[in-house]
């Protein structure tokens, strides 16, 4: 099979820790694909704006062709106003960027399909490709991109996605659940839903690593000992993620066993909150004793701290479906969570988290103090947990699972709609890697 990835934001030599779950996943989809390429449009950065604003800068700096683990990316810039005719970008603006070269990219390679990651940045640029190549678009659902408001500019563009990609995956049943409710509930009291399927990302294994060589190091660096019980936040530092309840559960677990230290990672300053949380602790007397505010890092060295940590916290008011607590899980490490929709999919009885109700700091203070006082648990819970998600959260495995759709779909697919494309669009012309990169 041949596969088109549309994805709204993916890792880049400028930014590579933004969206790496999207390119894990398309690591995991080369694998099994014949071809594999990533149309990844960014918004364009006027020259003004880019020297004023970092984030605006980082748009600029965003290679427009790029070769990322022997996968293609194409990043086509399109106009954007930021809170201005939001749905025209989602919707049409990009679309209409990226079609010429999701036209000549056909030619070159001849997709079977399109997969796209969101329904809400992506989504419309998939079907709208998908109609105008001739190719079934299909669509995962990660997180926020089906809970946004139906009335509005972003949840027309949802709602459009939904009604026209051939096939939807969701990372969780909730997410399933929100856009049933919000965008087909008709459908859901009485129709067909075979074209919506709950499947996750997941994460990948665990790599072989010299845990207690890597713990020794990472606390070093951290200015944490071995007599320490760190608690460890891997994430973006915004509100929704819970962050300023964390900081105060730890604070608060502090100040009835001194042993506690916290390192929060994932500092971004100009794309997160950072300078606020920093604002809020320098209020709080002696806070930089007990936390470490640590820069967003890549993937592969998530696992390093992960072996340095004694409690994984994880504190979101919502997601899709939680790598990042999946991925704690699966290097042993017990986890104190938020008892969200999808934690409690995960967690299902098994004992592999310790839940706390939403979004309780002095209750997650608590569980965070019963934890660090009793070695014993915290090897049980972190036992149950790899266990848990070793069984049903691989990367590799659930990857899989969405290939089979997918042929099955390219398989069985015909056209029920007229396309907008010229009949050269879906002409499939063979040609030598490097001729089709020349052609960009």
């Amino acid at each position: 099979m041949k596969l088109l990835v549309v994805a709204s934001n993916y890792p880049s030599s400028v930014r590579p820790i933004a969206a790496s779950f999207n390119e894990r996943t398309v690591a995991a989809l080369q694998d099994l694909c014949e071809e594999t390429r990533v149309l990844a449009p960014r918004p364009y950065a006027p020259p003004v704006l880019s020297s004023f604003h970092p984030r605006w800068k980082t748009y600029r700096e965003i290679p427009s062709y790029e070769v990322r683990n022997n996968v293609v990316v194409y990043r086509p810039a399109y106009p954007q106003l930021p809170k201005i005719t939001v749905s025209f970008c989602i919707d049409g603006a990009a679309f209409l960027w990226c079609r010429r070269i999701g036209q000549r990219l056909h030619r070159a390679v001849g997709f079977d399909a399109i997969l796209s990651f969101d329904l809400l940045g992506a989504g419309g640029i998939a079907w709208k490709i998908g109609r105008d190549l001739e190719i079934p678009a299909v669509g995962w659902a990660i997180g926020n991109d089906v809970r946004v408001k139906a009335s509005s500019a972003q949840g027309r563009a949802v709602a459009r996605a939904l009604q026209r990609l051939d096939l939807v995956f969701y990372q969780s049943q909730e997410l399933l659940d929100v856009a049933a409710t919000s965008f087909f509930a008709a459908a859901r009291n009485g129709g067909s839903l075979d074209r919506h399927i709950v499947i996750a990302r997941g994460i990948p294994q665990p790599p072989q690593l010299q845990k207690k060589s890597i713990r020794h190091r990472v606390r070093q660096q951290l200015g944490v000992s071995e007599t320490h019980v760190l608690v460890v936040y891997i994430g973006r530092i915004v509100k929704e993620k819970g962050i300023y309840e964390l900081s105060e559960a730890v604070l608060q677990a502090a100040e009835h066993n001194p042993k506690i230290r916290c390192a929060i990672i994932g500092s971004d300053p100009g794309f997160d909150e950072t300078e606020l949380l920093m604002t809020r602790l320098y209020n709080r007397p002696g806070f930089d004793k007990i936390i470490t505010l640590v820069p967003a890092c890549g993937p592969d060295r998530v696992w390093h701290y992960l072996c340095a940590a004694d409690i994984f916290a994880f504190t979101s008011y919502r997601e899709g479906m939680p790598n990042s607590l999946l991925e704690a899980m699966s290097m042993e490490v017990p986890a104190v969570a938020f008892s969200i929709p999808p934690v409690l999919e995960i967690e299902s009885d098994t004992g592999a988290l310790v839940l706390v109700p939403p979004f309780d700091s002095k209750l997650f203070s608590q569980a965070l103090l019963r934890l660090a006082g009793s070695a014993a648990e915290r090897a049980r819970i972190g036992e149950a947990g790899k266990r848990e998600v070793l069984n049903r959260y691989t990367i590799q495995k659930n990857t899989r699972l969405v290939f089979n759709h997918l042929q099955k779909l390219v398989g069985s697919w015909r056209p029920s709609y007229r396309s907008y494309s010229t009949p050269t669009a879906t002409h499939k012309i063979q040609v030598s890697s490097a001729e089709a990169s020349r052609q960009f």
